[in-house]
């Protein structure tokens, strides 16, 4: 499974031997005992990037407790061929029994990946420079994540597809009406660029009643916890639980002749 990724130094193809991916002019990465390998290079790769240890574990037990399991059963229809899931989280979305790689910028969510042993090649990279050879994607999956376009593109097959996941307008509205004075839809602003032609949409929801917990992570989980004030998000423990909205909007991407 390892055919398709090439060196993030030099572009060359990376092989294995033992505990280690290596290519032709010597550039070498240690295979971590999970299973997944580093390709991050220069200053990024020594810092600290992606999420922490104890935001990726809330995740995963965020996950695992299915709230989401509508839209993975969805996503995971779709697969065919070489499937590659962009920022890959820990891998919750990746239940496939072909050939399928996942990356990642934070080291601790290729590292639950990893674990799934689900046969996945999981990999730490930046979406701005995949270490993936051209053309060698049947389908990719992008989950709640940044858009490089013109990346993505160059990784997809001739015929390939991008499934990007993007929140519907009335994603999580009870939770915003909850702690915010002036609730607002979610736009509908879906993101391009060259090399992609946006071919479908479909929008896949589900009401669930979350307790309070959970609602806590789930909002920690979104971009609205960042701009929002300790003073609003402390209105979450004022309810044991809410039945709440779920909603995504899948966007169907095809490469462009």
């Amino acid at each position: 499974m390892m055919g398709i990724l090439i060196c993030p130094v030099c572009g060359n193809e990376l092989k294995k031997e033992e505990k280690r991916l290596f290519c032709r002019s010597g550039h070498s990465f240690d295979v971590a005992k999970e299973g997944y390998v580093n390709l991050l290079t220069g200053s990024r790769s020594a810092s600290k990037t992606g999420d922490s240890k104890e935001s990726a574990r809330a995740r995963h037990t965020f996950l695992q407790k299915g709230y989401f399991s509508f839209l993975k059963e969805d996503i995971s229809r779709k697969f065919c061929g070489t499937v590659l899931d962009i920022c890959c989280g820990e891998g919750y979305y990746d239940d496939y029994g072909g050939e399928l790689y996942g990356f990642d910028l934070s080291k601790e969510m290729v590292r639950l990946a990893a674990k799934r042993r689900n046969g996945g090649c999981y990999f730490v990279a930046n979406l701005k420079s995949i270490p993936i050879q051209r053309e060698s994607i049947d389908t990719a999956i992008h989950i709640f994540a940044p858009f490089h376009a013109a990346e993505f593109a160059r990784v997809l097959k001739k015929d390939g597809r991008l499934y990007s996941v993007v929140p519907a307008p009335e994603h999580l509205f009870e939770l915003k009406k909850l702690v915010y004075d002036s609730p607002y839809l979610n736009d509908e602003n879906h993101p391009g660029g060259s090399g992609l032609t946006l071919v479908s949409k479909q929008t896949v929801s589900q009401r669930a009643d979350i307790p309070v917990n959970d609602l806590q992570t789930l909002f920690a989980m979104t971009p609205y916890n960042y701009r929002t004030s300790e003073r609003d998000r402390k209105k979450i423990n004022s309810v044991e639980s809410l039945e709440t909205t779920l909603s995504f909007t899948i966007l169907e991407y095809k490469k462009e002749e």
